[in-house]
């Protein structure tokens, strides 16, 4: 941890619930990168996918995406992604998607199947270059953890049900408590409202420190002891013709 120079102080953030959300969708997504920048597997193919929910009611998409990943991780074992959710304007529920490492295009139709698995509802498939796809992406989430303007719509959550998650992900290989631990960390302190000379003065916050994660050249991050095994298709046994059930992953979520 090191120590910063003292910073302006700031207006207590809001504790509703679409703050709320907004704060732990910037948490998944660093806590997912972390373990992405941590794990074996190198990002060859990136695909940004849309999924669209027709009824303007966002009940109506309750256990939708679910499923949906759900039946992507059952074709595709260690299918790994991050996807959260937006609003468009007339409140309508859409997830915006990044799937690494998707099938190739040799194997199979994304297009096609995605729009199957999805359902009548509208999508969209993007592939992009792996060296500056998976990057634009980050960019462009945690930029929108920050819409407070034009797009502010895009982030009204306080009437999305609570059944709806704000983002969906596969399983972490390490636990997610550890990687909180692994990445930067801002440690704020608060100043209580107080009186002076007749004035009133709001309570604030104020930047106390800033806990940074940095492994030394050759050095070996502590995380990766925690690091659990992935599931992988089991081996078919000598003189059968199927093969053995495949564990399904989890879902890791706000």
């Amino acid at each position: 941890m090191r120590d910063v120079d003292a910073s302006p102080r700031q207006p207590v953030p809001s504790n509703s619930k679409g703050a709320q959300r907004r704060r732990r969708l910037a948490r998944g997504v660093a806590t997912w990168e972390r373990d992405r920048s941590l794990c074996a597997e190198r990002v060859h193919r990136v695909a940004q996918l849309t999924l669209t929910i027709a009824d303007p009611d966002p009940r109506a998409a309750i256990g939708r995406v679910y499923r949906f990943w759900r039946k992507v991780r059952q074709k595709w074992l260690g299918t790994r992604y991050f996807c959260w959710l937006e609003l468009q304007r007339r409140g309508a529920v859409h997830y915006h998607c990044v799937w690494l490492n998707p099938p190739p295009v040799w194997r199979t139709n994304l297009v096609r199947w995605v729009q199957a698995a999805w359902g009548d509802d509208r999508t969209q498939v993007r592939f992009k270059q792996a060296r500056t796809g998976l990057q634009d992406e980050l960019n462009y989430v945690l930029k929108y953890t920050d819409k407070m303007k034009r797009k502010s719509y895009q982030q009204r959550y306080d009437q999305v049900p609570r059944e709806l998650r704000t983002f969906m992900t596969q399983r972490t290989e390490i636990p997610v408590p550890v990687l909180e631990e692994h990445c930067d960390k801002d440690i704020y302190g608060y100043s209580p409202g107080y009186t002076d000379h007749g004035s009133y003065i709001e309570p604030s916050i104020y930047l106390h420190s800033r806990r940074e994660h940095v492994v030394p050249r050759g050095g070996h991050c502590s995380a990766l002891d925690k690091r659990r095994l992935r599931s992988l298709p089991a081996a078919r046994a000598p003189g059968r013709g199927r093969t053995a059930n495949r564990p399904i992953e989890k879902d890791g979520h706000a």
